[in-house]
Order: C-alpha cells, then sequence, then structure tokens
C-alpha cells in the first residue's frame, strides 16, 4: 500500500516534470518564433525603406546629368533595386503580419517602380524647371504614399506582435494553472501517504521497541543464566578437585605408601611378588599424577593458595612443558588481593587462550601480559601462528565456542574481549575488566540469585 502510494507520487511528480518541460519547450519555440518573425519583419521593411530611398536617389542623379550614356547604367541599378524590393515584399507576405495591407503596397510598389522606370523618356524634352515639378509630382508624392503605407503596415505588424504576446501570457497563465493543479494533486497525494507511513511506521517503531525490550530482557537473562552456570561450573569444578584431591588423591598415596612397604617385606622372601608389587606402585604413582593434573585443570590449587599471579606462571610452564613452544609471561602491578571472580575469569581466558595455541595456532612464540592499572585490568595473548580469518566468515569451530565461552565470561563481569587475526598474522587476544564493575556486577547477580 505504502509503495504503490509512493510510486503513484513519484509518477505525478514524473508526469509534472515532464509535462513542464514540454510547456516551457513549447512556449519558449513559440515566443522565439514570435520575436524573430517580428525582428524579420521589421528588417524587411527597414531594407525596403532603404530601396525606395536609393531608386528615388539613383532618378535625382541621373535627372542632375541626363547623358545618354548614362540611362543604361540608371536602369541596370533600378532595375537591381526592383528585384529586391520584390524579394523583400514576398517575405512581408510569407510573414504574414498586415497582410490587409499588402496588396495596397504591391500595388504602390509597382506604380512606383513603373514611374521610375519611364523617368528618362517623360523628363527627356523637359527643361530644369519642369523636372523638378515632375519629380515632386510623380516621384516625391508616390515615395510618400509608399511611406504611409509601409508605415501603416508597421502599425498592423505591432498590433499583431502585441496580440501574439498576449496569446502567449494567456498560454504560459493557463500552462501555469496545469501546473499548480498537478503539483496541488502531487502535493495532497503526498501528504496522504506521508502520514499514513507515518502512522504505520510509528506502530512499527512501537513494535519494534517492545521486541527490542523483549530481546534485550531474554538477552540479559541469558546473560544471567550463562554466569550463574560458570559460577556453578566453577564451583562443581572445584568441589570434584577437592574430592579428588581429598579422597581419591589421599586414598591412592595410601595406596602407593602400603604396595612399597608390601614390596620392601615381599623383596627378600617373595621376589617375584616384589616385581609385581613394584609394577602396581609405579601405576599407583601415575594415578596419583594424573589425579593431581585433573585438580589442577579443574581447579589449580595455586589460584586459591597462592594467587593469580602464581597459577598464570603454572600455566606457562606447563604449556611450554606439552608442546615445546616458548611462551613469555610478562605481569605488571599485579595484585594479590583481586576478588575470586576476576581471579577465575583471567585465569580461564589464559587457559583457554594457551590451549587454542596449542592446537590451531602452530605458533613458535607466544607472549602473555597482565596489567592491572587503578580501576582496571588488562589482558593479552599473543602468537605468531597461522591465524584465521573473521569470526563472521569461517564455520563454527570448538575454538569459535571457546572464544564465545571467554567472552561470555568478560561479559558476565562488564568486562570485553576482543579478538584480532588474519591468515598468516597469527591471532592477539586482548581482555579488559573493569575492576569496580566487575565486583559491583558479580555482587548483584550472586544477589540476585539468593534472593530467587
Amino acid at each position: 500500500m505504502i509503495r504503490a502510494g509512493f510510486g503513484l507520487v513519484l509518477g505525478l511528480l514524473l508526469f509534472s516534470t515532464v509535462e513542464a518541460y514540454r510547456i516551457q519547450r513549447g512556449l519558449s519555440d513559440e515566443a522565439v518564433l514570435i520575436y524573430h518573425r517580428h525582428n524579420a519583419q521589421d528588417d524587411a521593411i527597414y531594407r525596403l525603406r532603404r530601396q525606395l530611398w536609393l531608386g528615388a536617389n539613383s532618378s535625382r542623379d541621373f535627372l542632375l546629368n541626363p547623358a545618354v550614356n548614362r540611362e543604361q547604367e540608371y536602369r541596370q541599378r533600378l532595375q537591381s533595386s526592383r528585384d529586391l524590393s520584390v524579394k523583400l515584399l514576398r517575405q512581408l507576405d510569407e510573414i504574414g503580419n498586415g497582410s490587409e495591407v499588402t496588396p495596397r503596397l504591391r500595388a504602390k510598389l509597382h506604380e512606383y517602380w513603373d514611374v521610375l522606370d519611364r523617368v528618362p523618356q517623360d523628363t527627356g524634352p523637359l527643361t530644369s524647371g519642369q523636372r523638378y515639378q515632375y519629380v515632386q509630382r510623380e516621384i516625391a508624392a508616390r515615395r510618400s504614399a509608399l511611406g504611409d503605407v509601409l508605415h501603416e503596415f508597421a502599425e498592423v505588424s505591432r498590433k499583431a506582435f502585441k496580440e501574439n504576446e498576449e496569446a502567449l501570457t494567456a498560454s504560459r497563465r493557463e500552462s501555469a494553472l496545469h501546473l499548480l493543479f498537478i503539483l496541488g494533486l502531487s502535493m495532497v497525494l503526498a501528504f496522504t501517504v506521508a502520514a499514513f507511513s507515518l502512522a504505520h511506521s510509528e506502530g512499527l517503531e512501537r513494535k519494534t521497541e517492545r521486541q527490542y525490550a523483549e530481546v534485550a530482557q531474554a538477552k540479559a537473562g541469558l546473560q544471567h543464566l550463562a554466569a550463574r552456570l560458570m559460577d556453578i561450573q566453577e564451583e562443581e569444578r572445584t568441589r570434584i578437585s577437592r574430592e579428588l584431591h581429598d579422597e581419591i588423591g589421599q586414598a591412592l598415596a595410601t595406596l602407593r605408601m602400603e604396595i612399597s612397604r608390601a614390596e620392601s617385606i615381599a623383596r627378600e622372601r617373595l621376589p617375584e611378588v616384589a616385581a609385581r608389587l613394584q609394577r602396581a606402585r609405579g601405576m599407583a604413582e601415575r594415578t596419583v599424577q594424573t589425579v593431581r593434573g585433573m585438580c589442577s585443570l579443574l581447579r589449580p590449587s595455586l589460584l586459591d593458595d597462592l594467587g593469580l599471579g602464581a597459577a598464570l606462571e603454572w600455566l606457562a610452564e606447563d604449556f611450554m612443558a606439552r608442546g615445546g613452544v616458548p611462551c613469555s609471561l610478562h605481569q605488571s602491578a599485579l595484585s594479590e588481593d583481586l576478588p575470586d571472580p576476576v581471579k577465575t575469569c583471567v585465569y580461564r581466558v589464559v587457559q583457554e587462550s594457551l590451549h587454542n595455541c596449542e592446537k590451531h595456532a602452530y605458533a613458535s612464540a607466544v607472549h602473555v601480559n597482565v596489567t592491572q592499572a587503578e580501576s582496571s585490568l588488562s589482558v593479552s595473548v599473543e602468537d605468531n601462528g597461522v591465524g584465521f580469518v573473521d569470526e563472521e566468515r569461517r564455520p563454527p569451530t570448538k575454538a569459535c565456542y571457546g572464544i564465545l565461552g571467554m567472552q561470555e565470561r568478560a561479559a558476565a563481569l562488564g568486562g570485553t574481549l576482543d579478538v584480532t587475526s588474519s591468515p598468516g598474522s597469527g591471532t592477539k587476544i586482548c581482555l579488559v575488566l573493569p575492576l569496580k564493575l566487575a565486583v559491583e556486577g558479580w555482587a548483584l547477580l550472586n544477589a540476585g540469585e539468593t534472593s530467587a
């Protein structure tokens, strides 16, 4: 509906533009034609007057010196002026203005040139005085009459020109009213479509606002849930780690000691049993190491006992021991009394970043930098590996979900996590946590869970 309305408005505007151009072009052409005809007519009248004047001058010159040898020259000049005057009269007749005067002008002009043509015969036997009277009676009188007719012709022409101008003005006025009607119709339709569009847009905007509020609320709920799930995960990891360390680890340690005692007793009496006990003791020791490794992965005791700095150093050493890739760790002004959520977030981000480097980066060097300022804590993990394309343009992988988990951890504490990478240029992960906001956000989250 809205598209049809706007299409109709645009169609009317396009039609009015084309119509305005057509009218303007027609009026301009008509005005040019009127002025061209008027100028051509004025020019023809001026040139016709000049030919009349030249004919009178030729006759005057001939009468002043009526030699026989000058008669032929006089007739040639007279014939040239007469031919040109006939041509100019034909041009005036084609123009059409003053057509009712044209027959009289043609008759007077023909009579005038006939008189000038007979000058040598009519004035041959006359005296000078008689020639003067002849000129006044025959030539001057006719030239004056021709001037009156030309003046009348010019007046008729000016009147016709004025009428054409008035008709052109009326045509312009009518065309302007026509265009105004089209533009007015376009404006009314445009206002109608605009009002309908605004009402429709306001309705869509209100609907969008409601949907946005619902999405924001759902997103906040999901973030709250994700943060709570991570909190529960850390708590569960801590519990399992303690259970493994306190129960299974202690039991395995006791089992190992008992095996060692039995081995020492059987070494003298039952060498065959002693060998088997030795293998069992080695298996128990490896199991103890495995359980300790699992405890460290789940929740390193270093993080709780010695703090974040020691836990990060252990991560870097463990990374180098497993993969043989050099990993440098730089810590600046790192405090030991950081809140547990901040320490856990930093530890997990570095742990996941090093894990991704080990599995996907194929790097030859990794640099970890942890810097604490007055109000924020920043962490960067940078490698010189193969890198990857933008997350938005590559298919989901486990590394993608790992990055998503890191971003969720950072968002739960009011921080940000940015990943910068390109093929062949390595990868850099930057975590920034506002300490005060992180503590407050986590406290609000726990308060919300408690009240719930």
